[in-house]
Parts: structure tokens; sequence; C-alpha cells
């Protein structure tokens, strides 16, 4: 029940305007009062009843009883004595108010319109009354009539505060677009006022509008920099936006400076450093809390999962960090946690940087997985069972999609055009967006599905979706990059659910049949580098999008090689540092620029670690560039001015190969073991360019270092890169296999 006439009592004051009272004609309506003012509503009840048997025409004492039956919750018998009255009496401007009142906190708005409507009709000064009308009208998304009632009585004492109130009303009904209408009235009436921005970035919230919603909180908390409520709610939209960067940071460092000593508060600030990047000093934190509470079982979840240095600082400390993650595998699988726990670890961080270790892991994958349904079942009591198995038969079959990165993304850019691609004469199309951002990816996602859900959404209310949609097929497209999809992935919600190499890596997950991934960049044997089954789609496995843009142009010709590397830094390991200072040792007039996507901290990790491998190959560090996160422009500029692109190895390039080669750019690879160290080398191979894959890391270390010296190589394989790149894109045979193999499958237990 909502308690509308709240805020308009606050208007009922001296200076607000006049409000008529009920007037009972007889002796009836002192004895009504004096029971009242004894708290004795039944007797007033009795009393108006007794009346009524006398004079049942008189439309005050059916107001009277109308206000009493409201009074102890029978609305419904209140609103019918309040509809005797006024029918009885039309110009009895108190009952038509109860009788809107009792319509707005009985959700019958066609009613509170008419009510109101009469009212304002019988009290057209401004007053009370206009401020119920202009609610009235608000709640009926009127809004231009709305704000004239407003505008009337703005000036009016208590009208600000008591509008204040009608965004809360707003939201409590789920009305995302009166609360805005009223919120954004409001900043203009209120624009110091911290109240009022916060009512805008709840009304923000209530539409997942989190940009919105963070900027309003922002002004919020700038004019009330004390107001814990405040901090706490714009923390809130940030993490529903997945905001990551220094913001977050800000916002739980001052919520930990208004509350000294909280431990979640530090906990908070040590997964917002996490999401900034600052990953050092967010195991800082979190090592300084084990060192005070042992028990503290998010900070050992955190360290077992995040190196301080996504590269690590030597080859030593990334062996320990797997020790220590196996260690802490065992650590979890032994432990007895409490539901409230569990839900904490599950929604921290998903298993990233494993995914970026040599070899294949399968087991320790496994065992993660197995984990994340272990502590899942412990968060929910066990409320959630995988589906019972089921042969698909449907003509068309009903495929869902999970993404966190449906926007233009790697994700997208490998898988986007296959499953847009898939006919809708075969296929219905679920897709569920558990990311946040909206593009113009998103939107072609949104118009091909037949039922599309997005927005910043629990657990459990995407597993009601998917449960809901009875789905056939279920494709986990990106696992391994988001909390909530790895919590989805550990239930089985389809008959089939699939996997791709979006993220090349195996989930571990027993409720994940198949693996999706490409022929040309699976080694022989592979199937042992997945819990899986594989499927390997032709050639490249994916069905890349010719590029918008035109390749760029050198900015100028300079006297030695520019060399560029164009990986992030999970993919460069300690081994690749001595690999690189030889390369330019043989080639002493070359340069080398790293583009990280990292932030600056993890950037100066990298730069002090390259210092040794530099110092003793004879290389200046002069000639070695490092480079953050760059924007877009900035980053296609560096590739068109490279002269040669050195590939990590371990984890090869992939979609950041796809560019250079578009711009028509020469990319040496050395294969790795598995397929995300393979995609390159498929790409060259498509190309015949098998000169530009090493085999061993002299052999790579030779073809740079031959490459660096010789432009006239470089400029012959640019030509022939231009010549033939267009075999990499629009694949469509890939889009027929990938639909073949969803119409076709069925259930491992069908």
């Amino acid at each position: 029940m909502l308690a509308v006439s709240r805020p308009l009592s606050q208007l009922n004051k001296p200076g607000a305007g006049p409000r008529p009272e009920s007037c009972v004609s007889d002796q009836s309506a002192e004895k009504i009062q004096q029971a009242l003012r004894r708290g004795d509503a039944a007797a007033a009840e009795e009393i108006c009843r007794r009346a009524l048997a006398r004079r049942p025409r008189d439309a005050a004492l059916h107001l009277q009883l109308g206000q009493l039956l409201r009074a102890r919750g029978e609305r419904g018998a209140g609103a019918s004595a309040l509809r005797q009255a006024v029918a009885l009496e039309p110009r009895l401007a108190a009952a038509w108010r109860e009788l809107a009142i009792n319509a707005l906190e009985t959700g019958q708005l066609a009613e509170a319109d008419q009510a109101s409507a009469q009212l304002r009709r019988l009290q057209p000064l401004p007053s009370a009354d206009a401020f119920l009308r202009g609610h009235v009208l608000g709640l009926l998304h009127r809004f231009d009539e709305s704000e004239r009632e407003f505008d009337a009585i703005r000036a009016v004492a208590g009208v600000p505060a008591a509008r204040l109130g009608l965004v809360g009303d707003a939201l409590a009904r789920g009305d995302a677009a009166a609360a805005r209408f009223h919120a954004e009235r409001l900043v203009e009436w209120l624009p110091d006022q911290a109240a009022a921005w916060d009512a805008l970035g709840q009304a923000a919230a209530a539409r997942q509008d989190w940009p919105a919603s963070t900027a309003a909180l922002r002004r919020a908390t700038e004019l009330a920099p004390a107001n814990l409520a405040l901090w706490q709610r714009r923390a809130a939209a940030l993490d529903a936006a997945r905001c990551g960067g220094d913001e977050p940071v800000q916002v739980r460092e001052r919520l930990l400076a208004l509350q000294p000593g909280s431990v979640e508060a530090e906990e908070k600030l040590g997964l917002a450093l996490i999401g900034a990047h600052r990953t050092a000093a967010a195991n800082a934190l979190f090592r300084g809390l084990l060192q005070r509470e042992p028990q503290r079982w998010l900070a050992r979840w955190m360290l077992f999962h995040t190196p301080d240095l996504p590269c690590f600082a030597s080859e030593p400390a990334r062996a320990e960090w797997l020790r220590d993650f196996e260690r802490g595998l065992t650590e979890f699988e032994r432990a007895d946690l409490d539901a409230a726990t569990a839900q904490h670890l599950l929604g921290s961080v998903p298993n990233f940087a494993l995914a970026y270790q040599d070899g294949a892991h399968v087991e320790l994958h496994k065992r993660h997985a197995r984990l994340v349904r272990r502590l899942l079942d412990t968060a929910t009591g066990g409320a959630y069972a995988d589906i019972a198995p089921r042969p698909i038969t449907r003509a068309r079959r009903r495929i869902g999609l999970v993404s966190s990165c449906l926007h233009r993304h790697s994700v997208t850019r490998a898988w986007g055009e296959a499953l847009l691609a898939l006919p809708a004469a075969d296929f219905e199309l679920h897709v569920f967006h558990t990311g946040t951002r909206d593009d113009a990816m998103v939107q072609r996602f949104r118009a091909r599905a037949d039922h599309y859900a997005a927005g910043a959404d629990s657990f459990a209310a995407w597993t009601a979706r998917l449960r809901a949609a009875e789905l056939d097929v279920l494709v986990f497209l990106d696992l391994g990059l988001d909390v909530v999809n790895q919590c989805l992935a550990a239930l089985r919600h389809a008959p089939v659910q699939i996997s791709t190499w979006a993220h090349p890596i195996t989930s571990g997950a027993a409720a994940i049949d198949w693996f999706v991934s490409a022929e040309d960049a699976e080694p022989p044997g592979a199937e042992a580098h997945y819990s899986e089954s594989l499927l390997r789609l032709p050639r490249l496995g994916g069905c890349f999008a010719l590029p918008d843009e035109t390749p760029l142009a050198r900015r100028a010709e300079t006297s030695g090689a520019r060399l560029v590397c164009a990986q992030n830094l999970y993919k460069l390991h300690p081994q690749h540092d001595a690999v690189f200072a030889r390369i330019l040792a043989g080639a002493p007039t070359a340069t080398l620029d790293f583009l990280t996507a990292a932030t600056d901290e993890q950037v100066a990790g990298l730069e002090r670690r390259l210092q040794p491998a530099l110092a003793a190959a004879g290389v200046d560090p002069a000639r070695v560039r490092l480079h953050a996160t760059l924007c877009a422009a900035d980053y296609r500029q560096h590739i068109a001015d490279a002269d040669l692109l050195l590939d990590s190895f371990g984890f090869s390039g992939g979609i950041t190969t796809l560019d250079a080669l578009w711009q028509e750019r020469v990319w040496l690879t050395l294969p790795g073991e598995c397929m995300r160290g393979r995609q390159s080398m498929a790409m060259l191979a498509r190309l015949g360019l098998d000169e530009l894959i090493a085999d061993s890391v002299d052999d790579y270390v030779a073809r740079a270092v031959a490459l660096a010296g010789s432009s006239e190589r470089r400029r012959a394989l640019e030509r022939r890169i231009g010549e033939s790149k267009h075999r990499l894109f629009d694949d469509r045979e890939v889009c027929t296999a990938f639909a073949d193999f969803l119409r076709q499958v069925q259930p491992r237990d069908a």
C-alpha cells in the first residue's frame, strides 16, 4: 500500500492554502471527534453508522465514514462511502479529495484522475489540491499538464519538499518515467540541494540509465560530502554500471573514510582497485586485511586469483602464482563457508588470469568450475538444480545467447556476424545481454533477437529468465570475462550448452557440453585441451566483418625499423624479455613500441622488468617505448606506423592481428601449444605467408632481425598482404557450419 498522503500532509500547514473539512451536520460530530481523541476508532465508526441510519442522505456523514474506514485499512468500503458522498453532494470538495487519495493509494488511476479533476474545478485557487492534481497527472504521464499545476504552487511553503516524496512514490509504483519527470523538475527548482540530485540519481537508476544515475549522484555527494547514504548509492550505481577506473576507487576511499574501521568498506575498496587495474595496490590491501584477520575469505580469494602485475615481475613470480592458485583452490575446496561469504566470493572476480598461463591447465579449470558450483549451492541454499535432460524436438530451435560484451568488442568482432546470420526461419534467438553498454552492435542484436533482455541484474534474475525461455541450446559467448556469466555457466539451463573461442579457454564446467573453435588454429590432439567436446568450425572459425576504416598511411619513414608489440600485459610473460632484447641487439637501429592496454602503474612494472634483459643485451632502454591504454585512433595510427609487429607467444594476437593485417602491416608469430597461441598463425597461413610463422624462439629472433633489416622485404610482404587480406573476412561458410551444428546437435544423454 502506498502512503501518497504523506507528501500531501506536508502541505496542510498555515500558509499552504485552504483545505475545507467535512461538516457532520448534527451533534454526532462532537461525539465522533471525542471518540477519535480517545483513540477509539471503533466507537467513532459506530456513532457514524447510527447517525447514517437516521440521516442516510447526509453526504458529510458518508464522507466521515469513508475516512474512518480508510483509516482502518478498509479502502474498498471506504471508497464506496466516499462515492456515495459525492453522489449525494457533488460539490463536497473534501470527499473528492479523499476519493482521489484513496484511488492513488489503491492504484486506481482512472478514478484518481476523475476525482482530482473535479476537486480542482471546485478548488481552482493554488492549494494542496493543485499538488494532488499534479501528482495524478504525472502518474498518467500527462507531464505538461502536471507541471502547470506544480508551477502554480512552486512558491508555496513545503511544496518542493513534498514533491521529493512523489519521486519515491513513483519509484515504489515502478514508474520510472514519472520519477524522472519529478526529479528533473526538482533539480531545476533546487539546483543546490543534494536531495534533488539524489532523487534524480535514483530515478535514473530505476530505468537502468547508469551514466545519468552516477552523474546525478556525483553532484549530490559534492553538495553533501558527509552524507554516507548518498555515497553508498553512488557506489551502487557505479557497481551496476560495471565502471572501472579512478572514480569507483575515489568513492570507495571516501566511504572508508566515512566508516573508519569497516572491514567491508576496505574490502570493497580493494575490489574497486582491481576494477581500476591497480592490482598491486589491491593485493597489498588484501594482504594487510589477512594479516589482521586471517579468516577474511574474500581477501584470500582475491589474492590467489589476481597477480600483483599481470605480466609478472619475473618467471619465478609467475611460477609461484600458479602454485598459489592451486593452493587457493585446495583451501576453498576444504573450507566450510556461510551463504553470505560464498555470495561475496562469487561476485568478486572471474577465473581470468589462469587463461593467460602457458599450457591448457584443464584440471585446474575443472576444479575452479566445481568450486564455483559448490559456492553457488552454498550461497543459494541449493535452490537451483540443473534442468532435466530432454531431446530437442522443435523444428524451429530456440537458441539462447549469454554475453556481457555485445557492444563493439573483440568478442563481437569474432562472433557477431555468425550469430546475427542465424536464419530467423530456423532459429528463435533469445539474447541475454548481461552487460550495461549500448551501441550500434548491441542494437543489431536487439533487432535480430526474438526476445531480448539486458541490464545489471542479479544471478537469480538472469537464471529466472533463462529457465522461463525453455531454451534448446544456450551459447555462452565469452566465459571467463564476467562473474555473473561464470555463475550462470555452473548450471544447466538448456539441453545443450556451448562455449566459444571468443575467450579461447576451456570453461572447465560440467554443464558446458561443447567448445566451438577454429579448425586452422587447433593443433593435433587439441581435444585434450578442453573439458568440453571440441567442435572445429572451418578455417579461422569466425566470419569477420570487413572493417569500415580505410587503412592508414605511415606518418613518416624513419632510418630504423619501427617494431611494435600490440599485446596486453597478461600475454607478455617474462620469457619475452630476453627475446625482444635479442631482436633489438640484432637490429641496432630499430625501436620497439609496446601497446599494452594497461594502466601507467602496470606499464611501470613492465618497464622495470625489461631493464635487466635490455642491459644484458647491451640495448639502450631509450629505444623501447611503452604506452598505456590508447584511444582507438592512436592505436590504429601506431599500427599503421609499424614496420614489423611482433606477436606474443603462448597467447597470440587475435583481433589485433586482424587489425594489423587489414592495415597491410607485417606480423611475425611463433605458434603456441594451444588454440589461443595459434590464432595469428592461422591467419598468416590463410594468406600464404608461412615465412612469417617461426618454429622456435631462435627462429623467431632470426626472422625478426632479418625483416627489421630489409625494408624491401617488408614492403613486398605488405603488398602480398594487401592482395590477399580479403581471405580473412566475410567467411560465410563459417556461418553455415555453425547454423548446421545448431540444427542437428542433441544433448549427450538424449
